[in-house]
């Protein structure tokens, strides 16, 4: 039995040999077969495109850059796999170093060409590499020696407010913004506007940044400001105010009747307190009278600052002309 078992054991064994021998010749000959197809793939030619960061160099310290080059250009490049790898092993190509005196005018404005761009990469690329396309066909970039202006932000947006509610105050900090360019520009910038912006199902305050908007050819600071807006809940408030004339001849009594009307004010709950009858003036125009009607028309002649909207219970009342 024991003789049978060694047996057993030892044909195990040089079968697990065998098998895991042919297993190994095997894994050797994938191997290899993959780092043939490997090398043969990175010597084929391959089209990709880089991101390659860009730099303005040597800026004059009394020189504003108002609008600079693009933070990266895009490249796209033909050339062999094991270029492009050394270029990922390397981290990508190079940033691109511009000298600022290179490539401005006197008149506050730059501009580097695509061309450029292409006669300072080649060198660092290989032989055989190729540029086939390089994004836009040149950049601008502007700048001047301090001249500024400080204009007014305007809010661009959209204030939606939630049912039975609205605006009572909407403020911006800073309401006003320095604009830094050439003159010629600054001669017709009168206002700096905000990026559009909605606001929906406002209730109570809210506050929010809010980036400003571009201007060609110069810079803005700041670039944001804080829109506050402060809502009140509507309420209806009665009044009754006496009926003044206005416009009466010399020689004519004009009266109404009656003499008191009602008015109906929209306010917000917080400013209802401060809503008194003596703050509205209610008037009846004698040049308003046609001898077509027996009715004259009422109007709203002054009311307090805060007022949504004052409704007169009766638009029209009876008069009668005493001379």
């Amino acid at each position: 039995m024991k003789n049978g078992q060694r047996i057993y054991s030892g044909i195990k064994g040089f079968l697990f040999i065998l098998v895991n021998k042919e297993f190994l010749i095997f894994l050797f000959f994938l191997a290899v077969s993959c780092c043939f197809w490997f090398l043969s793939a990175l010597n084929d030619f391959y089209e990709r495109e880089f991101p390659v960061e860009v730099k303005l160099t040597e800026v004059p310290e009394n020189v504003i850059i108002t609008e600079g080059l693009p933070d990266t250009v895009r490249v796209t490049v033909r050339d062999k796999g094991y270029s492009f790898l050394q270029i990922m092993l390397d981290g990508g190509i190079k940033p691109l170093h511009l000298t600022f005196r290179l490539y401005a005018d006197n008149k506050g404005k730059g501009m580097v060409s695509s061309t450029e761009i292409q006669k300072i990469l080649r060198p660092r690329l290989s032989e055989t590499a190729t540029i086939t396309s390089v994004k836009a066909e040149h950049w601008d970039f502007f700048f001047n020696h301090g001249k500024k202006k400080k204009v007014p932000i305007i809010l661009d947006s959209c204030i939606n407010t939630k049912s039975n509610y609205y605006v009572t105050r909407c403020s911006l900090t800073p309401d006003s913004a320095v604009v830094f360019a050439m003159d010629e520009a600054l001669d017709t910038i009168r206002m700096v506007h905000t990026e559009h912006v909605q606001f929906d199902n406002v209730s109570g305050a809210l506050s929010s940044e809010v980036k400003l908007q571009r201007i060609r050819g110069a810079k803005v600071y700041p670039a944001t400001t804080k829109v506050s807006i402060i809502t009140d809940q509507l309420t209806e408030v009665s009044l009754h105010v006496p009926v003044k004339t206005i416009n009466v001849p010399e020689n004519a009594v004009l009266k109404t009747f009656p003499a008191v009307t009602e008015i109906k004010v929209a306010v917000g709950i917080k400013s209802s307190g401060l809503v008194k009858a003596e703050l509205f003036s209610i008037v009846a125009d004698y040049n308003d009278i046609s001898t077509s009607s027996q009715k004259v028309p009422l109007k709203v002649q002054s009311q307090p600052k805060g007022i949504v909207k004052v409704t007169l219970t009766h638009p029209t009342v009876d008069y009668l002309i005493e001379k």
